[in-house]
C-alpha cells in the first residue's frame, strides 16, 4: 500500500478509541503518584511512564508511547495520547517535534490539567503557544533555582 493510500485510510472514520498516557517525573526524587491517579481516572489503556530530567533530549518511554500510538491510528482506531500537564512533555525543541509526529501519525492530544486542559489537534497554534510557556516556565525556574543556590550557598 502506498503512502498516500495510508494516509487516506488513517483519515477515515475510526473504529473505537484507544487512550494512551504518558507520566514523567524530573528526578528520581519525585513521586508519579498524582500524574498517575488523573491518567486511571482518565481511563487511559496504557500508561507510559519515566523518572528522566527535562533537560533529556530523549525519552524513551514517551518515544515508546508515541510510536504505539502510531500503530494502533494505523489500524483505524483513533488515539489520544493522555498527560496530566503540558511541562511533561518537555521543552520547546522537543514539544515541536512531537508535535510533528503526533500529526503525521493522526494521534490526537489531550492535558488533564494546567492552562492547555482539553484535547487538542496536534498541529498549529496550539504547540507553538504550548512550546513557549514551556520554554519561558523551564528559564523561570532555573533561574529561581539559581537565586535560590545563592541565597544558600
Amino acid at each position: 500500500m502506498d503512502q498516500a493510500a495510508r494516509v487516506g485510510e488513517r483519515r477515515a472514520k475510526p473504529v473505537g478509541h484507544v487512550c494512551l498516557g504518558y507520566a514523567r517525573a524530573s528526578t528520581a526524587r519525585q513521586s508519579l503518584d498524582a500524574q498517575l491517579d488523573s491518567l486511571a481516572e482518565a481511563r487511559v489503556t496504557r500508561v507510559f511512564s519515566e523518572k528522566i530530567s527535562t533537560r533529556a533530549t530523549r525519552r524513551p518511554e514517551l518515544e515508546a508511547a508515541v510510536k504505539l500510538a502510531g500503530e494502533i491510528r494505523s489500524s483505524g482506531v483513533a488515539v489520544t495520547l493522555v498527560v496530566h500537564e503540558h511541562k511533561r512533555l518537555g521543552r520547546s525543541i522537543e514539544l515541536a517535534m512531537l508535535a510533528e509526529e503526533l500529526k503525521a501519525s493522526d494521534v490526537g492530544l489531550e492535558f488533564l490539567t494546567g492552562e492547555l486542559k482539553g484535547s487538542h489537534d496536534p498541529s498549529g497554534i496550539v504547540f507553538t503557544v504550548l512550546a513557549a510557556m514551556s520554554e519561558r516556565e523551564y528559564i523561570r525556574d532555573r533561574t529561581l533555582e539559581g537565586h535560590g543556590r545563592r541565597r544558600n550557598g
